[in-house]
């Protein structure tokens, strides 16, 4: 991922087009229940069935803990008795990696208790088969995720995948910025034009060299200039820092794409 969402070539225009439509929608969400619906008919745009977002709950949140979906009911219900999510794998996955990753893949990324095959299929009996999930890791807060989910027997759709990593961090956040205070949500901090030029260029998939190159820099000044952008909003990977800047207006989704 530290290579920059624009790395992703598999994402079209038209996908871009979709995430743009969903930023602006839920920038003016006004509570909880708006990000979940936005996000719901987001998921199907992107063509998955379902989707679930959880922040685990942890004695560094001082507010209450991020949790969406729009899961069939019986799956809600399961969740809800006898904390039966303490048994999902692909929470414990989520604290192993930063990257996103398949329901297929949770043997080559954890060791499968019975428990957790047992979950799964349980899962896949309720209708959730096949998952596509993107660990959200905020520095000094608790853990995250949103998975996508197709439904029966379908395949998951490939084409979407990467545009479905930009539709979970802007989720997150908008429903991060509503359970925060009013005054933290509106600390924006803002990026200096040669951050932000460094920034466009990383979002467009460049390495430090071309992007020095472009700019006139050396390597290392451009490092530093990224590096300098992400402490200034407090996160540690090149697609936070662009999810961020993108969901503040501080860039357009025009820049990225030219």
């Amino acid at each position: 991922m530290e290579g920059g969402p624009g790395a992703d070539a598999g994402v079209g225009v038209s996908l871009f087009s979709d995430i743009q439509s969903f930023v602006t929608t839920v920038r003016g969400a006004a509570d909880l229940d708006a990000v979940e619906a936005c996000l719901s008919d987001a998921t199907r745009r992107l063509d998955f069935d379902y989707f679930g977002m959880v922040q685990r709950v942890s004695a560094r949140l001082s507010v209450s803990p991020v949790q969406l979906s729009d899961f069939p009911e019986d799956w809600r219900n399961l969740l809800a008795t006898e904390d039966y999510y303490v048994h999902d794998p692909v929470l414990v996955a989520c604290e192993k990696s930063v990257a996103p990753f398949s329901w297929d893949d949770l043997p080559d990324l954890i060791t499968m208790t019975r428990q957790h095959h047992d979950y799964m299929a349980t899962a896949g009996r309720m209708g959730l088969r096949r998952g596509y999930t993107i660990p959200i890791h905020v520095p000094g807060e608790a853990s995250g995720l949103c998975s996508f989910v197709t439904a029966g027997d379908r395949e998951l759709p490939a084409q979407s995948l990467p545009a479905a990593q930009y539709l979970a961090c802007f989720a997150f956040e908008a429903a991060r910025r509503l359970v925060v205070s009013r005054a933290e949500a509106n600390g924006v901090p803002r990026l200096t034009q040669r951050q932000l030029d460094c920034v466009v260029l990383v979002a467009q998939g460049k390495s430090n060299w071309v992007a020095g190159q472009l700019l006139g820099l050396s390597p290392q000044t451009v490092h530093k200039y990224l590096e300098s952008a992400k402490t200034r909003y407090g996160v540690s990977s090149r697609t936070e820092l662009v999810v961020r800047a993108l969901y503040d207006g501080q860039l357009s989704f025009n820049d990225v794409l030219n």
